[in-house]
C-alpha cells in the first residue's frame, strides 16, 4: 500500500496506567521515554509501545488485531514473558509460512504476538 512506512506505535489498553507501567518496565528492562499519569510510552525495536487507559470505546483484552514482534529465540522469549505473569494463548506453532509464532496474554488481558523467522 503506497504511503505506509511502518508501525509507529502499538497501544495497550489497561485499567491503571501507573500500575501497568511498573510491569512494562520490568518486562522490557527500560523506563518509559514519556511518562504521564494517563499515558506512558516506551521505545521497543523500531516502534513505540504506549500504555493507555481503557475506557468505554476501547477495553483491554483480545479484540482481533495482533502485533507480532520479531524475536531471535521464541522459546527463550516465551519463558521471559511467562516469568512476568503472561500465559500462552495460541501456540507456539510452526506456521504454514515456515516461521514459529505464538500469542501470549499479559496480566492486563492484552495479547502479544511473537514470531521467530
Amino acid at each position: 500500500m503506497n504511503g505506509i512506512l511502518g508501525v509507529e506505535e502499538v497501544l495497550f489498553f489497561v485499567n491503571d496506567v501507573q500500575n501497568a507501567k511498573q510491569w512494562f518496565i520490568e518486562l522490557l528492562g527500560k523506563k518509559p521515554h514519556f511518562d504521564d499519569e494517563n499515558y506512558c510510552a516506551f521505545h521497543l525495536a523500531n516502534a513505540t509501545v504506549g500504555i493507555h487507559p481503557s475506557d468505554e470505546k476501547v477495553s483491554s483484552g483480545v479484540a482481533g488485531q495482533v502485533t507480532y514482534w520479531r524475536v531471535s529465540d521464541i522459546k527463550e522469549t516465551i519463558a521471559h514473558f511467562e516469568s512476568h505473569g503472561c500465559h500462552l494463548f495460541r501456540g507456539p506453532i510452526f506456521g504454514i509460512d515456515k516461521v514459529w509464532i505464538c500469542q501470549l496474554i499479559d496480566p492486563f488481558g492484552n495479547v502479544w504476538g511473537l514470531v521467530e523467522k
